[in-house]
């Protein structure tokens, strides 16, 4: 145990920081979770789309710039655009194509690694504390532009380097495994991989609190940090903005883990992480017909958009949007949704009594987090697993806590630490 950071406080009660705080705990430290919201995993978490799946894991991939203009336009685009000029948004895609275009093959390695560690934790976790959960195996990765399948070399070279089962399959052997898929849409490649899962990540969230909290660890909620200083002696002070917790806190550590906040807080202490906030959409539709139904998972890659079974509810979710949050969800987000849900699985669901929600996600241009420590060395960060992230949450956590305590990771940290990206 690094006796230096004897007490932490976590900045966000998302997924990355309620298992932050666990595992840091796990090692006896004293960790305090600071959350602006009323409740746990009320942001990104709660718009994860549920895979717990290292094969679906991957880097952002946009289509090109002409076409991502033309989604402006389209009735179903593939992602959601807001008018007017955005200089930083081009920045930023123009950033994001140049790391799928020279690094895609490394950055999904580093994805599925980090994300096979997690999906290994989090089972080790519901087993050991008897979890609730709503997990189904198997994952179909579905890919309708050509240009999506040619990526399919560097999947299947993650797969084998992370020794993970994966099988190329056509539509016909989608069937034969999954007799209720029916797909109206034309696909360029499919692939399956039987021991990934899908399930709820809220439900997993929540459980991961209560387990937190055996430890020890203190939640404290409608709680907003709105600076960190770095004190002389090796100390950090937050100031917060809050009706039960003192204005100014003292603490030995603290983890940022707290989405597009995170970047406002970092900034003043030379951290400047290029997030970006996206928003994400999803649908919660009842099942009609549990024999049209699915049983396992499917990530639609030219979307974004995945479904997943969760007992008598199948949840859509996904499509990306560069515009600003609502509280009126933009009507083609919502078409999209259930159009693409329609296309595989037309007979499964009311689709028409859909329950939608939208959340912000961050994310860094490469689509991969970053963890571990800034330039502060009592400051540190757990932030942007994106909207498949729920393994990557949990491995980047246990990773996080290893590095605060001074041991050795069990997986390599290259690619994920902050000085990779800040140089």
């Amino acid at each position: 145990m690094n006796s230096t950071h004897r007490q932490i406080a976590v900045i966000g009660g998302g997924l990355s920081g309620i298992c932050s705080a666990y595992f840091l705990a796990t090692k006896g430290y004293e960790v305090a979770v600071i959350e602006r919201r009323a409740h746990v995993a009320e942001e990104a978490t709660f718009g994860d789309s549920g895979l717990l799946a290292p094969g679906t894991a991957m880097p952002l991939t946009l289509p090109g710039a002409l076409a991502t203009f033309a989604c402006r336009f389209q009735d179903e685009p593939r992602v959601l655009l807001a008018s007017g000029a955005d200089f930083g948004r081009r920045r930023w895609m123009r950033a994001t194509r140049t790391a799928q275009q020279h690094h895609f093959a490394q950055h999904k390695l580093i994805l599925s690694r980090l994300s096979a560690y997690g999906q290994d934790l989090t089972q080790q976790l519901q087993a050991h504390y008897n979890m609730e959960h709503e997990n189904s195996a198997g994952v179909f990765h579905l890919f309708r532009q050509s240009a999506e399948a040619a990526r399919l070399p560097a999947l299947q070279e993650a797969a084998s380097q992370c020794e993970y089962k994966q099988l190329t399959l056509d539509a016909a052997g989608i069937r034969a495994l999954e007799p209720a898929f029916s797909s109206e849409a034309a696909l360029a490649g499919a692939l399956y991989y039987p021991n990934d899962i899908a399930g709820n990540s809220v439900l997993f969230a929540k459980q991961m609190r209560n387990a937190a909290q055996a430890l020890g660890v203190s939640f404290h909620f409608n709680s907003t940090v709105s600076s960190i200083r770095s004190e002389f002696g090796g100390r950090v002070t937050l100031e917060v903005q809050s009706a039960h917790l003192a204005s100014h806190l003292t603490m030995d550590a603290v983890v940022v883990a707290a989405g597009m906040a995170s970047a406002e807080l970092l900034q003043p202490l030379d951290t400047r992480l290029p997030l970006r906030a996206l928003q994400s959409y999803s649908a919660l539709v009842p099942v009609k017909n549990p024999d049209d139904a699915p049983t396992m998972a499917l990530y639609d890659d030219s979307y974004k958009v995945a479904m997943t079974r969760l007992g008598s509810r199948i949840r859509i979710s996904g499509l990306l949007g560069f515009v600003p949050p609502s509280q009126t969800l933009p009507p083609k987000a919502l078409r999209n949704l259930l159009k693409i849900a329609g296309d595989y699985y037309p007979n499964a669901a009311n689709y028409n009594q859909a329950h939608f929600w939208s959340n912000s996600i961050a994310m860094m241009p490469t689509g991969l987090p970053v963890v571990g420590p800034t330039r502060q060395g009592n400051v540190f960060v757990n932030v942007g697993h994106g909207v498949t992230g729920w393994a990557a949450s949990v491995g980047s956590a246990r990773l996080l806590s290893d590095m605060m305590a001074g041991e050795e990771t069990e997986i390599p940290t290259a690619g994920l630490l902050p000085r990779d990206v800040l140089g």
